[in-house]
């Protein structure tokens, strides 16, 4: 078996910024990247998932961990969070686009000590996929597909 597992995700672009979003054969998820556009907001952002994503994936790994070490959780929360600057659509050489930082502030609580509960956030981290992903530096490659038929 192999050590590779591929993930799918299928876009469809819909009306306006309206973006669906199929993955397996799970319910759709809309998402709205008109973000700071006049409008209406009842969809969460593209980055928004992100943090979302970061915030799921970390919650599990420290739950994980936790459950490794023997250490009960009576609590867990994340606040997720990154500041976004906007930038002009028609700027011929935008500056850098997306965050700069995020920051991940995580609130157990449980009957253990404080520094066994920063070493399993920092192992945590380090065991997150997402967390990997995005500190990693990973390669991305958007190409144009080949029409149909060809």
């Amino acid at each position: 078996m192999s050590a590779v597992r591929t993930l799918h995700c299928r876009t469809v672009a819909e009306g306006r910024f309206r973006l669906t979003n199929h993955i397996r054969d799970l319910a759709p998820i809309a998402l709205d990247e008109a973000g700071g556009l006049p409008g209406p907001d009842s969809t969460p952002e593209p980055l928004d998932m992100l943090l979302a994503a970061l915030g799921s994936c970390l919650a599990g790994s420290i739950r994980a961990q936790a459950a490794a070490r023997g250490i009960v959780l009576s609590a867990l929360s994340l606040d997720v969070e990154a500041d976004l600057a906007s930038a002009p659509a028609d700027e011929a050489h935008p500056p850098s686009l997306g965050f700069d930082e995020v920051r991940v502030a995580v609130h157990i609580a449980a009957d253990a000590p404080r520094e066994a509960l920063s070493s399993l956030v920092a192992r945590a981290t380090l065991r997150s996929q997402v967390a990997s992903t995005l500190h990693d530096g990973t390669q991305i490659s958007v190409v144009l597909s080949s029409p149909a038929g060809n």
